[in-house]
């Protein structure tokens, strides 16, 4: 047997990354995991996908945008957590009404996973949705649901609500949508990721909360107090960056108040696997 047969074998047992490298291709492959929440129709969790990332889970209350995410990147079945009892209802309303066309007078049902992905299988699929009110999980409730404990989760990013700070809108502090900025937060600590990431308007960094303390800051605060870097660096981060801010885990011990740690209990979503809409 010659070199160049040698090599030709080689190559043929070597398969091109999307970094454009070339590796073993019989190796698996591991990817950074990631949670993506207010993941809406998804364009945020395409970006990180196609950065190198798996994204284990997008959330979303909105029904059409939780379809066209599940559409797009879903996997095929994909695991449907139903925050409440009601959810499933309004989704499967919103299926019958977005997911179903006729073609030649045959009534066509479009799958979860039958959208962009399905062109591009060199990207791991979503393969956990939560459906509903973010509010009422906890990230013990979304961990368990994944088989993951705190800290196992390498990325958790998201773009909360921003048509409260936004100033093509009203800014106004009493909107209630302005609080979901501080549930993603909690959602960080308690799922202790190695790293976050988050996207708003640039009009956040000039807003406060009912009680007149900078949006930024009490972002800011409770992150810290849950072992993600100091104030002052996560909110350089911020300013920096018009609204859009990083940071890494500290290694410094985890400050939550005993308080925060036993908090109520609440209901386990209903889970249900879907192939179809």
């Amino acid at each position: 047997m010659t070199m160049a047969m040698r090599e030709h074998e080689l190559y043929d047992d070597f398969k091109p990354t999307n970094s454009g490298l070339w590796l073993p291709g019989r190796l698996p492959r591991k990817y950074p995991t990631a949670l993506d929440f207010f993941c809406g129709a998804g364009g945020f969790s395409c970006g990180v996908i196609q950065g190198g990332f798996e994204v284990l889970a997008g959330f979303e209350f909105d029904a059409a945008a939780a379809l066209t995410y599940m559409t797009n990147l879903g996997s095929y079945p994909i695991d449907i957590h139903y925050i409440e009892p009601g959810d499933k209802d309004r989704l499967n309303k919103a299926a019958e009404k977005y997911c179903t066309s006729k073609k030649d007078g045959i009534e066509q049902i479009h799958a979860s996973g039958s959208g962009w992905l399905s062109h591009h299988p060199e990207y791991p699929r979503v393969k956990h949705f939560w459906f509903g009110d973010i509010r009422k999980v906890t990230g013990k409730m979304i961990l368990d649901g994944l088989g993951m404990k705190p800290g196992d989760i390498d990325l958790v990013f998201g773009g909360p609500p921003c048509q409260g700070f936004s100033t093509a809108g009203q800014r106004d502090i009493m909107d209630p949508r302005n609080s979901l900025i501080f549930d993603f937060a909690k959602l960080i600590v308690e799922i202790q990721p190695k790293t976050m990431m988050m996207e708003n308007v640039p009009g956040i960094l000039s807003m406060v909360t009912p009680e007149g303390i900078p949006v930024v800051d009490a972002f800011c605060q409770i992150l810290e107090v849950g072992g993600f870097g100091g104030f002052n660096a996560l909110k350089k981060t911020l300013l920096n960056t018009s609204g859009c801010g990083a940071a890494l885990k500290s290694k410094k011990v985890d400050r939550r108040h005993k308080a925060e740690k036993e908090m109520p209990k609440k209901p386990e979503p209903e889970v249900e696997q879907m192939a179809l809409f």
